[in-house]
């Protein structure tokens, strides 16, 4: 008997009668004790829960808020999870975190860890979620491999997939009919729901040897999702191929397609990418969530001294301002928010863009289109030919792009765009690189701003970090000599963060300003050693410094930092080497 029906009998919520009763039954209907306790009338869920919360102090979560991991439901037979009352919910090395009614049942415990040979990690959830829960993810996996195994065997595409979706047509998930044919679109858009529930940014679907692996990416992080037979690959790959509006015979070269769909009453574009790989096509599928995203500067990350810097020079009537950073930095949100705050009816914006990422209203966008001659040349070309007074590049790839625009800015255009660097001072060495002259570079240039994401700590699950990893701690050290941060934070792990401890992110920047002097050392090809010290000297925060500001504000961890900045570890005192 576990220590919670013990404390139940304690608390005469329940008697040994009635006990006895529900055990003489539990061979045959083969629940767990409490649950038939409920369903008996002896006992109220909502004092089991109670009681259990004040017997075992573990973790609480809402199933209905948990992304559970379907490969692991395997782990563990129907019968047992309906017997003992457990879920399996995420798997971290050796541990399994299971949700249980009863995380006092020891018996139970250890015959789930020894059937799937892991550490179990018990947390309590109510019963009225978690019986349902068992029933609808167990469910779930037999009816999608039995389905599909049944789809499979039909070799032809019924034309139902080709009347269903039409160029620009918005298909509404929400609506679609049973009998719209098979599984294979109930299981696409089961994907897509579950990856705008889980704030997914993209969908991953990767054919392996035998598999099909489908991942999400939340906060910037891969997360697998759910394992499927290989023999499904093609016909997943044509599902979605349809969807976008691409060719299914096509399967040796890459294809880029794009739709919208109506999902929760919402309207959400999809930009997907196919690429033959060897055991299939990988397919890439972002999800662009307009309502989910603010194009406000004022709550993209930037500390209050270099938004104010930001503001002040994108409101210039001309100039260059050049946003870096790797792919998936958050560029582009911080160039639509920099329009949104210019945007008004004495401005002509114009965009060029590869691909566009979302459609702002007032502002005039230009896709690229290599097969109709519309490259960032041409574009701007035609561009400077319609009187714009602020002009975005998407990004500057060439010499021959990079020359337009800067010329751009002499002749009375604010121009915005993006390159691929490290850090702001690279930016220079970058343009220099592919032959801008220095003069150009120095006389046009406002501001180089690097930008990178970092997680943030869940605020549900948010608590003090008594214990700081000694090496981050000394890696940072010349930058916490100057930064007081008074305790460090950490997320325990909870549902609402899918147990990352991590919930949305923010971006931190380096903002360099081009004054005289900085002016002066561009065009004397100066080292970027050299123009770091100066642009430091002038009050420039170096992405690991922004990062550490936003350690001390408790908004992330300093591993997170680690992660996405480089840190300079020369001499003691790093960071105070760059003002000495």
């Amino acid at each position: 008997m576990s220590s919670l029906i013990s404390q139940l009998i304690k608390e005469n919520l329940v008697n040994q009668t009635q006990l006895l009763e529900v055990q003489g039954r539990r061979l045959i209907e083969k629940k767990p004790l409490q649950d038939m306790l409920i369903e008996a009338g002896y006992l109220q869920e909502e004092d089991l829960y109670n009681t259990a919360k004040n017997v075992f102090p573990c973790p609480i979560i809402n199933l209905e808020r948990v992304n559970i991991d379907f490969s692991l439901i395997k782990l563990i037979p129907y019968e047992r999870a309906m017997f003992h009352g457990v879920l399996p919910l995420k798997k971290e090395g050796d541990l399994l975190l299971v949700a249980m009614s009863d995380p006092c049942d020891i018996m139970a415990i250890d015959e789930i860890g020894f059937i799937t040979h892991l550490h179990i990690k018990p947390v309590l959830c109510r019963l009225g979620q978690l019986a349902p829960a068992i029933q609808k993810y167990y469910a779930a996996q037999n009816t999608v491999h039995d389905i599909l195994k049944t789809t499979i065997e039909d070799d032809n595409i019924g034309p139902i997939y080709k009347a269903m979706i039409k160029k620009d047509e918005i298909l509404d998930i929400a609506n679609l009919k049973e009998d719209d044919d098979s599984s294979f679109i109930k299981l696409v858009n089961k994907i897509l729901s579950d990856a705008v529930d889980a704030r997914a940014s993209d969908v991953h679907i990767e054919p392996q040897q035998n598999t099909i692996d489908i991942r999400y990416r939340i906060d910037g992080h891969l997360k697998n999702i759910l394992k499927m037979p290989g023999e499904f690959r093609q016909r997943l790959a044509a599902r979605v191929k349809i969807i976008a509006n691409l060719d299914i015979a096509e399967q040796r070269k890459s294809q880029d397609g794009r739709i919208k769909i109506l999902l929760h009453g919402k309207e959400i574009d999809l930009r997907i990418s196919v690429i033959p790989v060897f055991h299939g096509e990988k397919i890439v599928l972002r999800i662009l969530d307009i309502h989910n995203l603010q194009f406000d500067l004022n709550h993209l990350g930037f500390q209050p001294d270099d938004l104010k810097l930001f503001k002040d020079n994108i409101h210039k009537p001309q100039g260059v301002i050049l946003v870096t950073g790797p792919t998936g930095s958050g560029k582009t949100t911080t160039l639509y928010s920099a329009l949104q705050e210019i945007k008004s009816e004495t401005k002509n914006i114009v965009t060029i863009e590869d691909p566009i990422e979302y459609v702002i209203e007032g502002i005039n966008q230009l896709q690229l289109n290599r097969y109709k001659d519309v490259t960032f040349v041409n574009g701007l070309r035609s561009i400077l030919r319609q009187d714009p007074d602020v002009i975005l590049v998407g990004e500057i790839r060439d010499r021959e792009t990079a020359d337009i625009a800067f010329r751009a800015s002499l002749t009375g255009h604010m121009v915005f765009s993006t390159l691929h660097t490290n850090n702001a001072a690279a930016t220079i060495t970058r343009l220099l690189d592919i032959g801008l002259e220095p003069y150009l570079i120095a006389s046009s240039t406002l501001l180089f701003v690097a930008q990178r994401l970092v997680r943030m700590i869940c605020p549900n699950c948010c608590e003090v970090d008594h214990s700081p990893d000694p090496k981050l701690l000394a890696k940072f050290r010349g930058y916490l000599k100057n930064i007081e941060v008074p305790k460090f934070y950490a997320g325990a792990g909870c549902d609402q963060c899918g147990f990352s401890g991590f919930f949305g992110r923010t971006s931190i920047f380096e903002i360099l300003k081009v004054d005289d002097t900085m002016k002066e050392l561009i065009v004397n090809r100066a080292s970027e050693t050299t123009i770091i010290k100066e642009a430091v000297r002038n009050g420039m925060k170096t992405l690991a410094t922004a990062g550490v500001l936003k350690v001390a504000a408790g908004v992330t961890t300093l591993k997170e930092v680690d992660t996405v900045t480089d840190v300079i570890e020369e001499g003691v005192d790093a960071f105070n080497s760059f003002k000495d």
